[in-house]
């Protein structure tokens, strides 16, 4: 390996490393106590539910190291898979690479690490709850001492749909300490899927979540968008972040669409529609959340949905331009969302509007507007929150287990299949 190649290696994980090492002690820096100490039978240890508080069963440790899989992050480090993945990179073991702890355990620095505290834990409380060191002897007393006090104290609002869309996107999509880059993809790491609502329900599901139903946002349409939206926001930052060539000569390839490049060179494999100005062997930002947002705002003909096609159109066009017209392009496009945000919370979901955004998704399917598997991932998401909305969702199981199916593999994926398959989840039908 040249010196330069190393160079180009250490700018892509060892800045970004350290990048996420001083973020995380710039932060609050209170400490992390570690998963052990909400463990306890008389605390969250239970290995039944309990009734003593009407916030928590006290079986959530028991339910987290049973069934949730953010306990089995760091574990998933030790596998061959990863350790081969860190070979290829050359940056030491997986499970002590400062670029893989950063989203497969609670990373924070060691000088925020309690006595019982474990880097191996994972995923645990603290990683989204916030460190405990401040609210961990009280948090049980409540109403005695209101819950203000523990948020003032580090706990974490999760309970705030936007608090928990940007917890759980800092690891799923990337945020400013944490990003898959493309050298990570080509090393072998899986390529990020998320979506909010979807991710979520599967999450409260798991054995001993039914508690979490009544502290949750219960509008899963709502919820749907609300990630749309904020997971289009943390993809236009990566793309400000990593997409103007300040990582080295080029922008890293992991913040555009991976099947711009990587497809199948067939001629039936160019599908797609024009309507946002790509042309055959144009290069496309990631933007699979935002294509799905479109058709939303399309469909219940807000206002903003104009505005919010020209800034997609712009922002990918910018993908052939100078450094300022990406950043005119994300700031247009940051502007759309915000207005989108505001007309989308005005929304009631009623039958009519959720039959609406069905069809938009069935229709522009047809039209090829998802053109690569993690815009079809998105837009099948999302169809199933609105048949779930309509009371349909299980009468056309069969059809959405098939969908899904054809989406597992993406080096097989069809565009005219998979509009085959949405079509048949046409509520129209």
């Amino acid at each position: 390996m040249s010196w330069t190649n190393t160079q180009l290696k250490w700018a892509a994980f060892g800045v970004a490393a350290l990048t996420m090492l001083a973020a995380l002690a710039d932060d609050a820096k209170v400490r992390h106590e570690g998963v052990v100490t909400c463990a306890s039978s008389l605390c969250h240890g239970s290995s039944q539910p309990l009734k003593a508080f009407d916030s928590a069963l006290q079986n959530e440790y028991t339910t987290w190291s049973q069934f949730d899989p953010h306990s089995n992050a760091y574990k998933v480090l030790l596998n061959k898979r990863s350790q081969e993945i860190a070979r290829r990179l050359g940056i030491g073991p997986a499970h002590e690479a400062p670029a893989c702890l950063a989203c497969h355990s609670d990373a924070v620095p060691a000088a925020q690490r309690g006595v019982k505290f474990q880097l191996d834990d994972g995923v645990g409380c603290e990683s989204c709850h916030g460190g405990a060191e401040k609210w961990l002897a009280t948090h049980y007393q409540s109403p005695r001492i209101p819950r203000s006090e523990h948020l003032a104290n580090g706990l974490v609002a999760l309970e705030k749909p936007e608090v928990l869309a940007g917890t759980c996107l800092g690891c799923h999509v990337g945020d400013q300490n944490r990003f898959a880059n493309h050298r990570m993809m080509a090393a072998g790491h899986p390529r990020l899927v998320f979506e909010l609502d979807t991710y979520l329900e599967l999450w409260r599901t798991s054995a001993g979540r039914e508690h979490y139903r009544k502290k949750a946002p219960t509008n899963h349409s709502s919820t749907w968008v609300k990630g749309l939206l904020d997971s289009s926001r943390h993809q236009l930052n990566l793309i400000e972040q990593h997409g103007t060539g300040r990582m080295g000569p080029i922008p890293d390839f992991g913040v555009f669409a991976c099947h711009s490049c990587h497809r199948d060179l067939r001629l039936t494999a160019f599908g797609g529609s024009s309507a946002l100005g790509n042309q055959p062997g144009d290069l496309r930002w990631q933007d699979a959340h935002l294509l799905v947002l479109r058709r939303v705002t399309a469909a219940l003909q807000l206002n903003a949905r104009t505005d919010l096609d020209r800034a997609i159109v712009a922002l990918q066009k910018a993908t052939h331009g100078d450094a300022g017209s990406l950043r005119a392009a994300l700031s247009q496009t940051r502007t759309a969302l915000s207005s989108a945000e505001k007309q989308l919370a005005e929304v009631n979901w009623s039958a009519a509007q959720l039959n609406a955004v069905a069809q938009s998704l069935v229709d522009a399917s047809r039209r090829g507007e998802f053109p690569d598997p993690a815009a079809a991932e998105q837009a099948s998401m999302g169809m199933v929150v609105m048949l779930a909305g309509l009371k349909l969702d299980q009468g056309k199981r069969a059809e959405i287990n098939r969908l899904f199916d054809d989406l597992r593999d993406d080096n097989v994926f069809d565009q005219r299949r998979f509009a085959k398959w949405m079509s048949m989840l046409d509520p129209r039908q």
